[in-house]
Order: C-alpha cells, then structure tokens, then sequence
C-alpha cells in the first residue's frame, strides 16, 4: 500500500509536467497529520517523511517530462 504513493507521485508528475504539483505533497502530510493515531511526534515523523518522498516522486516526473519535451524540441 504506501509503495502506491512514490509511484503514483512519480504518475502525477509525469502527466501534469508542472513544478507547483510538488505542493500537492502538502496535501498528504496534513491528511496524514490530521486522520492518524499515533502517540506523540510519531505523527509528525510518518507524515513528514511521507511527504518528502512524495515530493521527490513528483518532482522526478516532472523533470523526466521536461527533459523529454526539450530533447522532443532539439529533433
């Protein structure tokens, strides 16, 4: 299940091609932060690595679909 969200980070940023997506890791870190049960800062730990790997997902996609559209245009 929580391999699902690196990959379809990576999906996200590959269909949208937009660097604001990034932001949307903000999303999952207060959905995570706000719906989980665990006691003290472990919340915030789970959440914040979560969402840093989301981000890293999405801004790979992103910049896979950038460097794809400019060796598009060279050719």
């Amino acid at each position: 299940m929580w391999m699902l969200i690196p990959l379809g980070g990576f999906a996200l940023g590959l269909a949208v091609g937009r660097w604001w997506t990034v932001a949307a890791a903000m999303l999952l870190w207060a959905y995570i932060v706000y719906s989980d049960e665990l006691e003290g800062n472990l919340t915030l730990w789970v959440a914040s690595v979560l969402a840093g790997l989301l981000a890293c997902a999405i801004g790979s996609g992103v910049a896979l679909r950038r460097l794809h559209a400019r060796r598009r245009l060279r050719a």
